[in-house]
């Protein structure tokens, strides 16, 4: 019965392919819609991969990542409130030289590795098609499709927020929907050969500035920036920037050689659930964004993923069908509480970053040096970074 049952997940990005490619080994009929393939382009960025998350994708068959992914060693947290130090405020170590605090992957590459394997599975359908309706049926859902061509599916997934007009239907209900009045840019930057394993999150009176260590040659950039900031009437030029990062970071990347092309995002907190949720799932920004403060996006995406792995697995071994309300209840049940407090928990370090009064900034900065010297702390905060709030 298994076999005969058919997933389809809308959106053929970075975290539709996951879900495909990591569902595919239940080998249930898997469809990947997307209107125009042709047009389908992942923003080049660097992904931030926790150990936990890594291990689990190598396990699932991914093992290539690890070697394509650049090992972060070292953490350390700047509070720049008055003006950029080197100094770190709080450091975050690996125990011993084997170990990783996280990795730092193209998406490009990830998304390229995921999709060759996924045009050699039988039971994955690629489909360029444009969804008409979706509409409920006894057993499952019905979508019609632009063609007229109609398909019955035990449970689908939304995995990207370009077809949100298809969720009206749905009820999409914003638990938290909140603006944080910053823009993101995120670029790279070419420097002269370092020992680069170290990522850097500067929290400047602006916005936080934050540097993943992508090799001994490349480092990305995450800079937040106030709406109201004079930094960004610099930041989108490059020359600007290179003056900026030799004048302040030269210890760190000897020389500025070059800047990548430069994108910008909006930043939000949103958390999203439907109101009507019988056999259809949200993933990835479409249910859940964040600040990037703590490179924390897509590992919450990737612990959704196993969160209905897991279900999935418990359905199998009772017997149960996939995508019927038990099903839904139990992954949301697994899945929302956490996501919740986690989000929660990323907006409340953003506020504790975003107040702008010298005689808090001075607390602040004094509390994380005390935190500094407590191991404990620091060694909890390490492991829910790795595997989430509730482990």
């Amino acid at each position: 019965m298994l076999n005969s049952q058919k997933i389809c997940i809308i959106g053929s990005g970075l975290t539709g392919l996951t879900i495909a490619y990591l569902l595919s080994k239940f080998r249930l009929q898997i469809d990947i819609v997307e209107q125009d393939f042709n047009k389908k382009k992942i923003n080049p960025t660097k992904i931030a991969l926790s150990k936990s998350s890594l291990d689990e994708l190598c396990r699932y068959g991914l093992k290539d990542i690890k070697k394509k992914s650049n090992i972060i060693k070292n953490i350390y947290l700047h509070d720049s409130y008055s003006s950029i130090s080197l100094k770190q405020d709080l450091h975050f170590s690996v125990s011993n030289k084997k170990e990783a605090l996280a990795y730092i992957i193209d998406s490009n590459t990830l998304f390229s590795d995921i999709y060759k394997k996924l045009k050699s599975l039988k039971n994955i359908n690629f489909l360029n098609k444009e969804i008409s309706s979706i509409n409920d049926g006894k057993f499952f859902k019905e979508i019609t499709f632009k063609d007229l061509i109609k398909k019955n599916y035990n449970l689908i997934i939304f995995a990207s927020a370009n077809n949100l007009s298809l969720l009206s239907k749905f009820k999409l209900r914003k638990v938290v929907d909140k603006s944080y009045n910053e823009d993101a840019y995120v670029f790279n930057l070419f420097h002269e050969k370092i020992s680069n394993n170290s990522a850097r999150q500067f929290f400047l009176k602006d916005g936080p500035l934050a540097f993943l260590p992508v090799s001994s040659t490349e480092t990305s950039v995450i800079w937040s920036i106030k709406n109201n900031s004079i930094n960004k009437k610099y930041v989108s030029n490059k020359k600007y920037l290179s003056k900026f990062f030799n004048n302040h970071f030269k210890e760190l990347f000897k020389e500025i050689i070059s800047i990548s092309e430069i994108n910008k995002f909006n930043l939000n907190y949103s958390f999203n659930e439907l109101k009507d949720s019988k056999r259809t799932l949200l993933f990835g920004e479409i249910a859940n964004k964040i600040h990037p403060i703590a490179g924390q996006g897509w590992n919450m995406t990737l612990r959704n993923i196993f969160s209905l792995i897991k279900v999935i697995k418990y359905s199998i071994n009772l017997g149960l069908e996939i995508g019927n309300d038990i099903f839904i209840k139990k992954y949301l049940d697994e899945t929302n509480l956490n996501n919740l407090a986690f989000a929660t928990l990323i907006d409340g370090i953003r506020k504790i970053f975003d107040i702008r009064i010298d005689s808090y900034a001075a607390i602040r900065k004094n509390t994380l040096s005390n935190l500094d010297k407590n191991f404990f702390i620091k060694k909890n905060f390490i492991n829910i970074a790795n595997k989430g709030l509730f482990i």
